[in-house]
């Protein structure tokens, strides 16, 4: 059951750069086989409509045409808040196979607001596990340490401890360009366990559970080195524990 939970995607307050003239990234959106995605929007001026667009892309960095909630299937949704107000996307489908990407949003306003990701965890009791994930915004990224770099790193902490917990990481390269960079990842003593490179295609997302794409982080705990630009990438991690809850990792950036 972890496994499946964590396969398709991971949760966390976002490092994200913005790409094409974007407002703001989601990295993460998953619909079908027990996922939905709402975004909830707030239309910060008491006094205009905003006029918002959110765009969806799947994995493999092209257009997705996705379920919205009472619209039907679009790889764009536009639509107006109202001055002061609030509105609700839902992207909801009964496809039993899940459906994973990310998302870009534009505004004609100041609007600001978050996506929340529900799972129906598949134990036979109906309970149902949520994480929350903010919109990452152009030039403040929402990191704990938001500062340029030289040679920028993102760390996320990750944990697959006691048989009890496991780290699944989402990617998202918001790049119209191919993007590639190099990770570490180093134990709590800063001892090198895992190096590798990844090379995304322009506008690609991956998302995948840390021990299953690498077997040697079994039972260890320390942090992630990702040695790429939050102008660049989105990143997201998540920590499931054995009874499916979900728990965001908030990325570093260094």
């Amino acid at each position: 059951m972890r496994k499946f939970i964590l396969r398709f995607f991971g949760l966390s307050i976002l490092c994200a750069g913005i790409a094409f003239g974007q407002q703001g990234t989601f990295g993460q959106i998953a619909y079908g086989g027990s996922w939905q995605t709402t975004f909830t929007l707030v239309n910060l001026n008491s006094s205009s409509v905003a006029t918002v667009t959110l765009s969806f892309f799947g994995d493999n960095g092209l257009p997705l045409v996705a379920p919205v909630q009472g619209f039907g299937v679009t790889s764009a949704y536009t639509f107006a808040i109202a001055p002061g107000g609030a509105q609700n996307v839902v992207l909801s489908s009964s496809d039993s196979a899940t459906t994973q990407g990310w998302a870009s949003m534009s505004t004609t306003g100041t609007v600001r607001g978050q996506g929340s990701f529900r799972f129906l965890v598949p134990n036979g009791t109906g309970a149902i596990s949520e994480a929350v994930v903010p919109l990452s915004l152009p030039g403040s990224a929402l990191c704990i340490i938001p500062f340029p770099s030289p040679d920028p790193v993102i760390l996320v902490p990750f944990d697959n401890t006691g048989g009890q917990y496991i780290t699944s990481l989402a990617l998202a390269n918001t790049k119209v360009t191919g993007l590639n960079f190099a990770v570490e990842f180093d134990d709590q003593s800063g001892n090198s366990l895992v190096a590798d490179n990844f090379s995304l295609s322009a506008m690609q997302h991956l998302a995948f559970v840390s021990t299953a794409r690498y077997p040697a982080l079994a039972g260890k705990k320390g942090i992630l080195r990702i040695h790429a630009s939050t102008a660049d990438l989105t990143v997201l991690g998540l920590l499931s524990n054995t009874s499916g809850a979900i728990t965001t990792i908030i990325p570093i950036n260094q």
